[in-house]
């Protein structure tokens, strides 16, 4: 039997409810490494973090070409509301200049004018506004009429 010190206690034996002594089988250390569970919930957390992320930058590119979009087609609709406050005789075939063009990569406009349908007292102006991003050429084409008259 083991010795006592003064003031501890015997130690416990495992006793089942009918008084005997109960053995038990000592539980072996796991081994060092992750379980199923916490592989398959990294996995899941790194998914989800490069969908959310490839997401986002889909989205960028998208606002990105649309911004662009939006920029030429305003650069369009002004040189046309512009022509259509000139003289009839005025209107003519031109390269398109505006403020806004340094804001587009590449950029090239060109105005042409052309009788509409031989037809000698209406023009049909057609804007062409062209720029490169990233290697990819765009454009936005406007027309209009324009009436000697006022049409």
């Amino acid at each position: 039997m083991p010795k006592l010190v003064h003031g501890s206690r015997p130690p416990k034996a495992n006793l089942a409810r009918d008084g005997h002594a109960v053995h038990r089988k000592k539980t072996v250390n796991r081994l060092p490494g992750f379980s199923l569970v916490e592989v398959l919930l990294s996995m899941f957390l790194i998914l989800a973090i490069v969908s959310i992320f490839l997401a986002s930058a889909a989205t960028y590119r998208h606002s990105r070409i649309t911004a662009l979009q939006s920029l030429a087609t305003n650069i369009a609709s002004r040189d046309l509301e512009n022509q259509k406050k000139l003289a009839f005789s005025a209107v003519s075939t031109n390269a398109i200049t505006d403020s806004d063009s340094g804001k587009l990569p590449a950029y090239t406009g060109q105005r042409t004018v052309a009788l509409y349908e031989a037809n000698t007292k209406i023009k049909q102006v057609t804007d062409v506004i062209t720029w490169v991003e990233k290697g990819v050429t765009r454009q936005i084409i406007l027309e209009t009429l324009i009436s000697e008259n006022g049409l």
